[in-house]
């Protein structure tokens, strides 16, 4: 009997590792506390760009978000789910944002625009991962002059499982961390948000 629970443990790790998985994506997304609303007469529309030179050289998708290793040294990617683009993931919750704020947005048109530049949005994860960003933040006036900018980054490091591998701690632990993101680049930004108004 204990025979057979170690030949089943072992196939569960191998599968996990081998690089057959059945993960299809990490669904993130932002849904706004309530903040103190600002006073504003601007309309702010928001500019976001994929600027990761792996997805402007078309190595990677725009959808994708970091990947796995198994434990051949096999390496699959992990993308968004639906493989949206993650600059339109952004520029969505962005908004959503500054709607939070108080702001009156467009999609389109502004006499402010808050620009966002994704130069790294990645991770690399084995058991554990390793999860890097970093965000280039401006705003500029109606006349395209920067008003302010900013970089939003940093490094995470995100624990998984022996039995699980790295995935169940990534699609708990990265919408979290990307919602933090978000607020970093407008709500806990005042030099951003004194530039917005």
């Amino acid at each position: 009997m204990k025979k057979m629970c170690y030949i089943g443990l072992i196939a569960i790790i191998v599968s996990i590792f081998s690089g057959c998985s059945t993960f299809s994506g990490i669904k993130l997304g932002y849904d706004p506390e309530p903040h103190e609303k600002i006073i504003s007469s601007h309309v702010i529309k928001s500019d976001v760009r994929d600027e990761r030179s792996y997805v402007k050289n078309g190595s990677k998708k725009d959808s994708y978000l970091g990947h796995y290793r198994g434990g051949y040294g096999n390496v699959w990617d992990i993308h968004l789910k639906k493989k949206e683009s993650l600059a339109k993931q952004f520029a969505i919750d962005i908004l959503k944002e500054l709607k939070a704020c108080g702001f009156q947005t467009s999609p389109l048109s502004g006499d402010r625009a808050l620009k966002v530049d994704i130069m790294e949005y990645n991770f690399d994860a084995y058991i554990d991962g390793r999860f890097w960003y970093e965000i280039q933040v401006s705003v500029l006036d109606s006349t395209g002059t920067v008003l302010t900018s900013d970089t939003v980054k940093g490094e995470h490091i995100i624990k998984g499982s022996v039995l699980t591998g790295p995935a169940l701690s990534f699609e708990k632990e990265l919408p979290e961390i990307y919602h933090g993101i978000i607020e970093k680049i407008v709500r806990d930004n005042n030099t951003v948000l004194k530039a917005l108004k």
